[in-house]
C-alpha cells in the first residue's frame, strides 16, 4: 500500500533503517518512496523473466483507519470533525487494491502508481532506475539475501 506521502519523501540509502535522528513521518515517507520504487523495479524484473505477474503501488487515499490514532493530540482533535468529509471508509479504501488485483484493464500492466483507482504519475525520483537498483541491492543485503 502506497501513500501520497511518497511525494514529499526522500530515499537515504545510507540510512534505510532511519537510525540516529528518527522522525516517524520521515521514516514513513521514505518507506513509501521505496515501496513505489520496488513496484517499478519488480515489474521490470518479472517482465524480463517472462513472468506473467504485475506489481503496482496502490494508494487508497485517506482512509479512516487506526493509523490516525497515533496522531498528536491537536491533530487528532482536528481530524475528528472532518473525518466524514475528508476520509474514505475502509471499504472505499480497499476498492483501489481490489481494482488493481482483479481488473482486466490492468492485466499485464504494472509498475504503476494507482491513486483512488486512477493511474497517476509517481514522484519523479521513483523513476530513477539506478536508484531503484541501488535500493534493491541494499535491501537484499539488509535482508541477508543474494541480489539475483
Amino acid at each position: 500500500m502506497a501513500s501520497a506521502t511518497h511525494y514529499g519523501g526522500r530515499l537515504d540509502l545510507d540510512n534505510l533503517n532511519s537510525r540516529g535522528c528518527y522522525s516517524a513521518h520521515g521514516a514513513y515517507a521514505q518507506s513509501k518512496v521505496a515501496l513505489v520504487m520496488f513496484g517499478q523495479r519488480l515489474q521490470r524484473r518479472a517482465a524480463a523473466r517472462g513472468l506473467h505477474v504485475t506489481a503496482n503501488a496502490v494508494d487508497p487515499g485517506m482512509v479512516d483507519t487506526a493509523l490516525y490514532d497515533f496522531l498528536s493530540g491537536p491533530a487528532k482533535l482536528a481530524k475528528r470533525p472532518f473525518s466524514g468529509l475528508l476520509f474514505r471508509t475502509p471499504a472505499e479504501g480497499a476498492s483501489t487494491a481490489i481494482y488493481a488485483a482483479v481488473s482486466p484493464e490492468l492485466e499485464g500492466v504494472g509498475g504503476r502508481y494507482l491513486y483512488n483507482g486512477e493511474d497517476r504519475p509517481a514522484a519523479a525520483c521513483t523513476y530513477d532506475q539506478d536508484l531503484q537498483g541501488a535500493l534493491w541491492s541494499s535491501s537484499c543485503a539488509l535482508a541477508g539475501l543474494q541480489d539475483a
